[in-house]
């Protein structure tokens, strides 16, 4: 599998997304071709990939909504 480097720009650099899209493609492409060689097909593969991250986008965000109603209850008490 692709190795993941750590980032050579800084947190505030307009390219840092597409930097870590770079590094993140590589390793995304070794996945695919794993599950491929597994019996699965490069598009089942793709979109299992492709739901996983929207999956773990909406954990994301569900998360910090969450921590933000934990914030505004503690001001308010």
């Amino acid at each position: 599998m692709a190795r993941i480097t750590a980032p050579r720009i800084t947190f505030d650099h307009p390219d840092r997304f597409l930097s870590c899209q770079e590094v993140i493609d590589a390793a995304a492409r070794d996945m695919i071709a794993a599950a491929v060689r597994a019996g699965w097909t490069e598009q089942e593969a793709t979109a299992a990939l492709v739901e996983v991250a929207d999956n773990r986008m909406l954990g994301l965000a569900a998360n910090a909504a969450t921590e933000q109603k934990i914030a505004a209850a503690k001001v308010r008490r």
